[in-house]
């Protein structure tokens, strides 16, 4: 019978299982993370619906009418967007 065992020296052992470790380690905190992730999703949502100045700002992008530059709308392929979004001048 030939058994070959292979010998490790002990810097190498040693550095195994710190990466082992770190492995381990880095695994239960990305557990934890997504554990608390939709709490914490749940908690920006709530904190966002009582943010006065980004619902104000966001009417006031809303109600201007200002647009990008039309080559630019064109190359990009929102044109069509764009042209539905301007304000009829027939009044």
């Amino acid at each position: 019978m030939n058994t070959s065992t292979t010998i490790v020296s002990q810097s190498v052992s040693h550095r195994n299982k710190q990466a082992q470790e770190l492995k381990e380690q880095q695994h239960t905190e990305m557990e934890h993370r997504l554990v608390g992730n939709p709490l914490h999703s749940f908690q920006q949502s709530l904190e966002a619906s009582g943010d006065s100045y980004i619902a104000s700002a966001l009417k006031r992008v809303r109600q201007s009418d200002v647009t990008h530059h039309e080559s630019l709308t064109r190359l990009s392929g929102s044109w069509l967007h764009n042209q539905s979004m301007k304000p009829s001048k027939e009044k």
